[in-house]
């Protein structure tokens, strides 16, 4: 039975990790900002990625480290920086054997702020004083429909023209990172790429949706500006050679939205 704290336990791609992890029969330790309530079946360790404050702690007697943290906003940004310097240092003193970054297929493609700082986490895992493993996964099932939930109150549920999705359930994800993080294979500074079992474009998934989910309004087809628009355009979000997933769009619809 291994060890294994997961940064980003709390988070949606995290707490399909803990999940995996404890299915295992793996002792599990979530990394959260104020710790968690007594009395709880997994060990929550309080600690603070940006300061260094409390790592050491929750790193003790740890044998690997699976980190799903994210910072969509300009403010919790340094967490892909700061946050995962002192990860991985923390994690190197307290002699854990193996760390795991997720991150996002092609992410060095993306010439846009999240893409450049996820990249820029990428170096400093490949740079660590420790083993690591950097899984990149393709968008998750929850896209798309995250889009076209975005106006739909107003009977309008946007799908992105011109592009194609190959997107990925979380549970397969949590797969992928915990296979990572036990099996110390893989190749030095070569990222483990998975993708989805499907490509469908993105007018396909939200029309599965909205009839999964029972709404009203009109699919329209509207462009996606921008770098990221580019990057969805030109496919490079899409790695048909590195299916990994098992789980198809229309189960996870039916295990989510009907369910």
């Amino acid at each position: 039975m291994a060890e294994v704290l997961v940064a980003g336990g709390t988070g949606q791609s995290g707490a399909k990790v803990v999940k995996e992890l404890l299915h295992r029969g793996h002792s599990v330790r979530v990394l959260t900002r104020h710790g968690g309530a007594p009395g709880t079946p997994i060990a929550h360790y309080p600690g603070d990625l940006i300061t260094g404050e409390g790592l050491a702690d929750a790193l003790t007697g740890v044998d690997a480290v699976i980190d799903t943290t994210d910072g969509r906003t300009r403010a919790t940004r340094p967490i892909f920086t700061d946050g995962a310097r002192n990860l991985v240092g923390a994690a190197a003193e307290a002699n854990v054997r193996r760390a795991v970054l997720l991150s996002i297929v092609n992410v060095e493609r993306g010439d846009y702020a999240y893409y450049r700082a996820k990249f820029e986490q990428e170096q400093i895992y490949d740079g660590a004083d420790l083993p690591t493993c950097i899984v990149r996964a393709t968008q998750f099932h929850e896209f798309v429909p995250m889009i076209a939930a975005s106006t739909s109150r107003i009977g309008l549920l946007p799908a992105l023209s011109g592009t194609r999705f190959q997107t990925i359930d979380l549970r397969d994800v949590a797969r992928a990172l915990v296979d990572a993080a036990l099996s110390g294979g893989g190749v030095p500074n070569e990222p483990v790429v998975i993708g989805g079992p499907e490509v469908r474009t993105s007018k396909e998934l939200t029309k599965a949706w909205k009839k999964a989910a029972g709404k009203r309004g009109l699919v329209l087809e509207i462009p996606m500006p921008g770098k990221l628009g580019k990057f969805f355009r030109e496919e490079s979000n899409i790695v048909e050679e590195h299916k990994f997933g098992t789980i198809t769009f229309e189960q996870w619809l039916a295990d989510t939205v009907r369910g």
